[in-house]
């Protein structure tokens, strides 16, 4: 009876460690599945944020091509005014010696 008794104590021990055991089980499992639960959403996140960082980078890569057709476009107006200004410049001085000849001829001509 002793040793029944004593089997029994142990076995209703057990039996509570056993409990206690499945209710810490079911606690991680619920930590676990939170914890999972979490890791899924910032996994989500993370992939927007991927996206949103791509289209990001598209955009400023459109934006720098963009400018640099712009700088260029300017550029090349830049030079041609300036190949203009250059041909208008080299007419005047054309000219201008036109008149100072025409003017010498006058002179010499009304001296004469």
């Amino acid at each position: 009876q002793e040793e029944k008794k004593q089997l029994t104590l142990k076995v209703e021990e057990l039996e509570r460690k056993l409990e206690s055991t499945s209710a810490q089980n079911i606690e991680f499992l619920q930590v676990i599945a939170k914890r999972e639960e979490s890791i899924h959403q910032c996994q989500l996140r993370l992939e927007e944020k991927s996206r949103e960082c791509s289209c990001l980078a598209r955009q400023l890569e459109m934006a720098i091509e963009d400018a640099k057709r712009q700088v260029e476009q300017t550029r090349e107006r830049a030079v041609s005014r300036e190949r203009a200004a250059q041909s208008k410049m080299l007419d005047l001085e054309t000219q201008l010696s036109r008149n100072k000849t025409e003017l010498n001829q006058l002179r010499r001509s009304r001296e004469d």
